[in-house]
């Protein structure tokens, strides 16, 4: 295969920009930046989000439920601190479970976790929407901010 055309076709594939939120063991907040998300049903409502099989966010993952917040303009400025693990500079909201949710976002879903697929060097995890808020404004596009994640 032609390492390069794969790579260059890959990356094509539009991706979002998110923020998983899911409670560490000690009860704490752990906020993770993420890309890989799509809807796989609408009944029930099901979606898929690939982490990396290293992540400490897919420990969190497996306690069977996290959070998904959709960024737009407005919260962009939040992907930055969360990728230096900068929490306390991150507005965040509840959802119903108690879930961090990135206030003022597009959006955000909490999931129940019902499978994690464990294949190649991330983990794919199956999950049912328990919860929604909406928000304002679109998602904003991975590539607003600059950022490949692909290939």
């Amino acid at each position: 295969m032609d390492k390069k055309a794969k790579k260059a076709v890959l990356q094509k594939i539009p991706y979002g920009a998110y923020v998983v939120g899911t409670r560490s063991e000690d009860g704490s907040d752990h906020l993770m930046f993420g890309t890989w998300l799509m809807q796989t049903s609408f009944k029930p409502p099901l979606v898929a989000f690939a982490l990396s099989e290293d992540s400490r966010t897919l420990a969190n993952v497996r306690r069977k439920a996290f959070a998904i917040s959709f960024l737009n303009e407005v919260t962009e400025k939040v992907a930055q601190p969360v990728l230096d693990e900068e929490f306390d500079r991150v507005e965040r909201a509840r959802s119903p479970g108690g879930l961090p949710v990135v206030k003022d976002g597009a959006g955000w879903i909490e999931c129940r976790v019902l499978e994690v697929v464990e294949r190649g060097d991330h983990r794919v995890v199956l999950a049912e929407v328990a919860g929604a808020g909406d928000g304002k404004g679109g998602l904003l596009p991975l590539d607003a901010l600059g950022w490949h994640y692909g290939g």
